[in-house]
């Protein structure tokens, strides 16, 4: 995790109310959320952080694959239909390389409001400015109570905020949105294997695309297809 990618993505849109971060066990990447949490406590104190812990640390195979767009899938709905959110960014920075590609691709089908990418300047000035920080990140990260955190951030708050909120350029990932009824409409044919309510057309394309597979002159769901259709419609992995 590169931690001001998250909060230079907030200086950027100064509207958002609701930061949700993907995490892992990694030790590095719990201090640096923590950084993040606290950076964000005492710059913009309206804004509410939530993390999820992520069951894996890599990406490495297709299984893995879905139970991370399972994951993602299950947070754009909740943020959409529980929390009642109005518009939503996604920011693929700070991951890896697989896991931003999925999450774009997610995005366009669950019709989020942008793809965004964050590039904070120089790696090596940022990791240098990581390391000069790294002592009182791991303060941070160990401190007991909340005003011991934020105590610790202020005490050099001027290199803090330099870290974390540099003038980044935000570069949005081209998608196009597709109408959710025309995605809904495919997503269920999949996962009801009702494929005969499809187009020949559409049927070709999803065979193109590994969905469908033609078995003599007919032509039904892929286990692939199915995985995807379940990921999509419930949140959940297959």
């Amino acid at each position: 995790m590169s931690p001001p990618v998250i909060t230079a993505f907030v200086k950027a849109f100064e509207d958002i109310k609701d930061v949700v971060v993907l995490t892992t066990d990694n030790t590095a990447v719990k201090q640096g959320f923590e950084l993040v949490r606290v950076a964000l406590k005492v710059n913009y104190p309206n804004v509410r952080v939530h993390e999820k812990k992520l069951p894996l640390e890599d990406v490495t195979t297709t299984d893995e694959n879905f139970q991370f767009m399972g994951i993602a899938a299950k947070i754009v709905k909740e943020q959409r239909e529980k929390y009642g959110s109005r518009r939503i960014y996604l920011n693929v920075s700070g991951g890896r390389k697989n896991m931003g590609i999925t999450l774009s691709l997610l995005g366009q089908l669950m019709g989020v409001d942008g793809v965004f990418h964050v590039i904070t300047g120089d790696v090596r000035v940022v990791n240098v400015q990581l390391e000069n920080l790294r002592k009182d990140i791991e303060r941070i990260y160990k401190a007991k109570s909340e005003e011991e955190k934020i105590e610790i951030y202020k005490e050099r708050e001027r290199y803090f905020n330099s870290l974390m909120f540099p003038d980044a350029e935000i570069v949005r990932i081209p998608t196009i949105p597709f109408p959710q009824y025309y995605v809904e409409r495919i997503v269920k044919a999949l996962y009801t294997k009702e494929i005969d309510e499809l187009t020949e057309s559409e049927r070709n394309m999803l065979a193109a695309h590994g969905l469908l597979e033609k078995v003599g002159r007919r032509f039904e769901v892929t286990e692939f297809g199915e995985k995807l259709a379940h990921v999509l419609l419930t949140g959940k992995p297959g």
